[in-house]
């Protein structure tokens, strides 16, 4: 591919440590689901392995079997859907899955060989858990396996987008709830509830593990959150963004006044331009929908519009306002040049989504590579 994301490993390491300032160190549970939000979960992990973290979070048991390879001997927290087929190996990896229904929990009590596990509840999801009201059951059957459990959580619905925290405050209650009944049984148990948006602004919810998502990257879970921390804290928090995203000029070609560009005619060139063909599209997570809606990338310290629809694996820019433009210039599609910077979320504004989305489509197959003296 004609593109290559750049990762900071010393943002990343930034991040992480400023929420261990926020909850401490032992308590702080990096997420790497999902090719590390896209950023490459071997890229991000050998960034982050100077650190030491005592956990990491997968959602697949795949994703923690690439960990364990890597060396990684901490506790590792499989969040993800668990399936029957795959405790086993879970199991092998000395992986902590995360269960909440009675099927998933029947298969991994049938295992001879179980290392510890935690007991999801769903408090106002709608998604993966027990519901409060049925703590003292699954306590009865775990107690009946002489099962170990380690934790005991749910997973807030709706934090970040709102500054009211009722809903997540109810949702706290409910865990409590369930909680109760493992304390009551004598079951030693962490509580945990907590994201990267409810870490940084709700501190009640922050119990004894914080599993931090987003905020690794440098990437505010959203406005709102940052608005609530700044009004909680009268601080700023300086979150740095690990990724910038980098590709070259292939082609340069004059297009007259009147002409069309790209698919659909969705453009038509209202004077004459100078025009760039990039060779990323939505193939390798350039969204679509990006083309034409104020959109740019930066050129020599300059934004270029997008014009017309994004390609499978192409895009066109205008570069009318540039000299010497050149095959083989260097693009940015997310990160800074010069004193210019397109965002992660500005891309994902462009094309009506969320940069949770944006960054985890990334294509896998982009090269990852960390900064030069950390390769």
């Amino acid at each position: 591919m004609l593109s290559t994301i750049h990762i900071d490993g010393a943002a990343l390491r930034h991040n992480y440590l400023a929420f261990c300032a926020i909850a401490g160190k032992d308590r702080v549970a990096p997420v790497l689901k999902s090719n590390a939000y896209g950023h490459g979960l071997a890229t991000v992990y050998t960034a982050l392995k100077s650190e030491d973290p005592a956990w990491l979070c997968v959602n697949y048991v795949r994703e923690a079997a690439e960990l364990r390879g890597l060396g990684f001997a901490g506790r590792l927290l499989v969040v993800g859907p668990a399936v029957p087929r795959e405790l086993g190996a879970c199991a092998q990896l000395n992986a902590e899955p995360v269960i909440g229904n009675d099927d998933v929990l029947k298969a991994w009590l049938a295992l001879k060989d179980r290392p510890i596990m935690h007991v999801k509840f769903d408090t106002g999801m709608g998604r993966q858990g027990f519901k409060a009201d049925e703590a003292a059951a699954v306590v009865h059957k775990l107690a009946s396996h002489k099962q170990q459990v380690a934790g005991v959580c749910t997973h807030f619905a709706n934090v970040e987008d709102v500054t009211d925290q009722d809903y997540a405050k109810e949702q706290l209650r409910q865990l409590e709830v369930a909680a109760a009944a493992f304390k009551a049984a004598k079951m030693n148990v962490m509580v945990h509830a907590a994201s990267s948006a409810s870490t940084l602004i709700m501190p009640e919810s922050r119990l004894q593990l914080e599993r931090m998502g987003i905020s690794l990257y440098g990437v505010w879970p959203s406005q709102a959150t940052r608005i609530s921390y700044l009004q909680l804290t009268g601080r700023v928090l300086e979150l740095k963004p690990a990724l910038s995203w980098r590709t070259e000029v292939t082609s340069v070609k004059a297009v007259a006044s009147g002409q069309f560009i790209g698919y659909g005619c969705t453009y038509r060139a209202n004077h004459d331009m100078t025009v760039a063909v990039l060779p990323v599209g939505y193939f390798e997570g350039y969204p679509r929908l990006a083309g034409n809606h104020g959109s740019y990338v930066l050129i020599k310290g300059q934004r270029c519009p997008i014009v017309g629809r994004i390609c499978m694996n192409m895009m066109m820019v205008d570069v009318t306002h540039i000299k010497g433009i050149k095959m083989g210039d260097p693009v940015t599609l997310i990160g800074q040049d010069g004193k210019e910077t397109a965002h992660a979320h500005d891309v994902a504004a462009w094309a009506q989504t969320i940069h949770y989305e944006l960054l985890s489509r990334l294509h896998p197959d982009i090269p990852r590579q960390l900064a030069p003296s950390e390769g």
